[in-house]
């Protein structure tokens, strides 16, 4: 049995995470910047059997760290210790998609969430030559906030080289999803990662792989001989347009597949709508009902014509160089990443225009508009500006506009509901909504980078971003625009902010440069590992939402005006004992509002991923002022703000009596009509127009113009 070191390098070993045929990983601490991470030993071997091993090591880091997109692991640090190359990664707790498949299959709304922020994130290491090769639901990891995303980058190709000293040749991947062309040892591109997605996208609908052997040898041969399962076989309740998806994604000829994993998201998308995929050329084939061992025969495109191609002269040879490996033949049941190259491109129909206004079809629908993302403003038409004098938009509460997530992108409305227009279109996550004072920009969390949208030229940047960190929970700037709270790396700063400053803010020692009030200090209240914050209406005071000593979410109500972290004044902390909420009683607040004065307002997390019943608090009182749970007493409930003057609601309801008919409805209503028990409206948007149950709207009320 193997010791587990007890530092690789600077880092600190707390246990080992996994063992797998081509890396160790371990949980290590990095003391320079006090985060966990993982840490991934590759086999001493490789850089003992092969003297250029060092050189491609070095050559293959430097690609790896090209990478840089929210939905990918973050690569922090490269090295060697006794012999042994390591790479050190974000340390990701929230398990992976292999553990999430296994718990139950996913309906095609969450499919299209896991893969809505993990394709753009694949189609970005395309576009720079960067192919995985082993995409598989063991390889898409989550956050403690549920995002995925896709680790792994960078091995394969290592790994390749070193094979190929061993054998003369060498077939990297997991034979489970593995394309037909990689399955032959021959080059692949950016289309045998779709394979693979399509394959993962198979395993969420229907909880089993397309291709099953007793043993990797047999499921390779299946995925170059085999045509390709009806997923409709599998899981009868599944539509037909999911037919063309898996045929097309997992087409043995890689020209017939999707040419990008966004295009492959988008035409899921369509089907979880109902409208019928532009792809599907020929009727969906019939359901039959699953045999034990199916083998379902229907007319698939061939390889490139071979005459006289025999499987066999692929699969001997493959044979023959796995027993001269001695066993070292690479199907890896555990890791292996990518392969650079040049770009392929395999576009064959030209790109959607994103600016085109469309609508979602429904009777009673507001006209919806995509708005365009350019990161160059275009100038508006004149005739835009001339033709019609503009509509005046209506204001409550104190605002004017809501803006909101909705698939992972960001969308805007009046706030009656008219007008509803989306605002981005890059698929990336996106938390913490926030208004900036001038009314034109919306500010926003996207994995470590902080982004802003100006409402007015369309523009769409980025504020900072803290690459070498392991979180950044939140991102709040006061009312007057001239300080900003920062949650990173599970550490509180509040320092003076500046669009323009802060865009040259990456790290702590930046943070620390910028003028500050209150940096993070040990034994201090400063030290608190804060969620998420919110400052009082005239900026003198601040809540933050944090995990107690017990493990249970608390927010506390500051006092930080003298800027010294020894001399921070708690003025009240709850729930904790200030009164029992129900529904609570797992401790754990994913959001709260403050609406800058005495009254707070809270969800607990029952269903869904953070929806629960809905609590109003008053903090000079020291008592909740009432359970909310608006509509008819019943739940659930999530992401409730104040609007600017105090005076309405606005939240998110799921009738949990529905179960999983229930629609994610909005509500924008005056505080009033709660308590005295009125019937409520909901905003008139589009019938389903939430399509994920589990996503959080977040919303954010733009202060009247």
């Amino acid at each position: 049995m193997t010791m587990q070191p007890e530092k690789i390098g600077i880092y600190e070993i707390k246990s080992e995470l996994g063992r797998g045929g081509m890396a160790t990983v371990y949980r290590g601490y990095d003391s320079r910047f006090e985060r966990e991470v993982a840490v991934k030993v590759l086999p001493q071997e490789l850089m003992h059997s092969d003297p250029q091993f060092r050189l491609r090591f070095e050559r293959e880091a430097k690609i790896i760290a090209q990478l840089e997109h929210s939905a990918i692991v973050p690569v922090y640090d490269v090295g060697e210790s006794d012999g042994q190359p390591f790479f050190v990664m974000r340390y990701m707790n929230g398990g992976s998609l292999s553990e999430r498949i296994k718990a139950g299959i996913f309906t095609i709304d969450e499919a299209i969430q896991i893969l809505d922020a993990v394709a753009p994130a694949l189609d970005e290491a395309h576009a720079k030559g960067i192919v995985h090769r082993d995409i598989k639901p063991s390889n898409i990891l989550f956050d403690k906030r549920g995002n995925p995303y896709i680790s792994d980058f960078g091995i394969a190709k290592l790994s390749q080289a070193q094979a190929g000293n061993v054998t003369g040749s060498a077939i990297i991947g997991t034979p489970a999803y593995m394309a037909p062309e990689q399955a032959q040892g021959m080059e692949v591109d950016g289309r045998s990662d779709i394979y693979a997605l399509g394959i993962i996208l198979f395993e969420m609908l229907t909880g089993k792989q397309p291709f099953e052997a007793d043993t990797p040898m047999a499921v390779a041969i299946k995925h170059i001989t085999d045509p390709v399962p009806h997923i409709r076989n599998t899981n009868p309740k599944l539509p037909e347009g999911m037919e063309t998806i898996i045929q097309k994604a997992m087409a043995k000829n890689r020209n017939d597949r999707f040419s990008s994993a966004v295009e492959m998201t988008n035409a899921l998308r369509e089907v979880a709508r109902n409208v019928t995929t532009r792809l599907q050329a020929v009727p969906a084939p019939p359901v039959v009902a699953p045999a034990s061992e199916p083998t379902i025969r229907s007319e698939v495109k061939a390889l490139p014509s071979r005459k006289g191609f025999n499987p066999l002269f692929v699969i001997a040879p493959v044979l023959v160089l796995a027993a001269l490996a001695g066993g070292f033949f690479l199907f890896n049941g555990n890791r292996t990443p990518p392969t650079t190259q040049t770009p392929v491109s395999t576009s064959t129909s030209a790109p959607e225009n994103t600016d085109t206004p469309t609508s979602i079809s429904d009777a009673s629908a507001v006209p919806i508009v995509i708005a365009s993302t350019n990161t160059e403003a275009a100038p508006l038409p004149t005739e835009t500006l001339t033709q019609t004098p503009l509509p005046s938009v209506p204001v409550s509460g104190g605002a004017d506009q809501i803006a909101f997530v909705r698939s992972n992108e960001i969308w805007m409305m009046n706030v009656d509901g008219s007008e509803l227009t989306q605002l981005t279109s890059d698929s990336g996550t996106k938390t913490d909504l926030q208004w900036l004072p001038d009314g034109d920009t919306l500010i926003f969390i996207s994995g470590l980078t902080v982004k802003s949208y100006n409402v007015k030229t369309g523009v769409l940047d980025i504020v900072t971003d803290f690459p070498s960190a392991s979180s950044l929970n939140a991102f709040r700037v006061s009312h007057d625009g001239k300080q900003v709270m920062i949650a990173v790396n599970n550490e509180i700063f509040v320092v003076s902010f500046d669009l323009e400053t802060m865009k040259g803010v990456s790290k702590k020692s930046d943070l620390i440069a910028l003028e500050h009030c209150i940096l993070p200090e040990g034994k201090t209240k400063s030290a608190l590992i804060v969620k998420e914050a919110r400052w009082a209406a005239d900026d003198k005071l601040v809540a933050w939402l944090f995990k107690g000593p017990t493990g249970t979410d608390l927010v506390s109500v500051l006092d930080i005006q003298d800027c010294t972290p020894a001399t921070i004044d708690i003025l009240d902390t709850f729930p904790g004992n200030r009164f029992d909420a129900p529904g609570f009683q797992g401790g754990v607040m994913l959001d709260f509002d403050w609406d800058g004065s005495n009254q707070f307002i809270f969800h607990t997390a029952r269903r869904n991923n953070g929806w629960g019943e809905l609590h109003v608090y008053n903090w000079e009182t020291h008592r909740p002022t009432l359970t909310v749970n608006p509509i008819g007493r019943r739940c659930c409930y999530r992401d409730a703000r104040w609007s600017p003057d105090g005076s309405y609601l606005l939240f998110s309801f799921q009738d949990e009596g529905l179960a999983e008919a229930a629609q994610t409805l909005l509500y924008y209503v005056p505080f009033g009509d709660i308590s005295a028990g009125a019937n409520l409206t909901p905003l008139p948007l589009p019938e389903g127009f939430f399509i994920n149950p589990r996503e959080a709207p977040q919303p954010a009320l733009r202060p009247a113009q």
